[in-house]
């Protein structure tokens, strides 16, 4: 999966950079519908993960002064992705759902269950391969 900032079509994951290590992930229905697991990590500081949900905010508000970024999905992906409706339907199900964790079920884990029926989350197992290095001492190569 590729990033273009470009305009967003329905349906289409987003992400917006929070910070040079974390990135925010939603479902983008339109300018004026995000759908995202819990706001921008920047305006959910101090507040604890038992009270994060997830909520429709506007483009603005979830990019919260960034640039947000669009999926550009391989053919593979392309085939895997559910159709649109389905996605927006799925995503607006799951407002007020909580259950976050931010390492098994956050923001990306959300949007990708939504577009591709599986959750997976890039950062978490980046995260999980830096901890599983560090209790072992070994160290392995990450794109």
């Amino acid at each position: 999966m590729k990033w273009s900032v470009r305009e967003g079509k329905p349906g289409d994951m987003v992400k917006v950079k929070v910070n040079s290590k974390m990135d925010h992930y939603g479902v983008f229905i339109s300018d004026e519908e995000v759908i995202q697991f819990g706001k921008n990590p920047a305006l959910l500081e101090g507040v604890p993960e038992s009270e994060v949900r997830v909520c429709s905010t506007d483009i603005d508000e979830f990019r919260n002064g960034g640039f947000p970024e669009f999926a550009d999905l391989t053919i593979s992906e392309k085939l895997k992705r559910f159709k649109t409706d389905k996605i927006i339907d799925t995503a607006r199900s799951r407002i007020g759902q909580d259950g976050y964790n931010i390492v098994f079920n956050n923001c990306e884990h959300f949007a990708y269950e939504c577009i591709f029926g599986k959750k997976y989350s890039s950062q978490s197992e980046t995260a999980k391969e830096v901890i599983k290095e560090m209790a072992t001492g070994k160290t392995s190569e990450r794109n």
